[in-house]
């Protein structure tokens, strides 16, 4: 009984830690391979984000030229895509490990 408590998934906590963390979620998950894939775009991302997000910041008053804001525009809606598909991932692969470890229970 304590080994089935083991393998049981919190989904929530699953959610929770991939909406902190692109990627954290699956590394919970024991899918070490995806959440360090995903951490590694995370950080892609937002790497290329500082540049152009640093010359919106530095125009202040003055309206920024197009390119920088499709940029900021384009990474920021590419890390929000990340980020929710990590969370959702994170949260069902959650209830299916939780699902198979219940088949597996109940067929002993």
């Amino acid at each position: 009984m304590e080994e089935e408590k083991k393998k049981t998934k919190n989904p929530t906590l699953a959610l929770i830690l991939s909406a902190v963390f692109p990627g954290l979620g699956q590394i919970y998950n024991n899918q070490f391979s995806k959440g360090l894939i995903l951490m590694a775009l995370n950080i892609v991302i937002n790497s290329l984000l500082f540049g152009p997000f640093e010359r919106l910041i530095a125009s202040r008053g003055s309206m920024p030229d197009k390119p920088t804001l499709i940029i900021v525009a384009g990474y920021t809606v590419a890390g929000l895509v990340l980020l929710i598909y990590s969370a959702l991932d994170a949260k069902k692969t959650a209830e299916r490990i939780n699902r198979e470890d219940e088949m597996k229970n109940y067929q002993k």
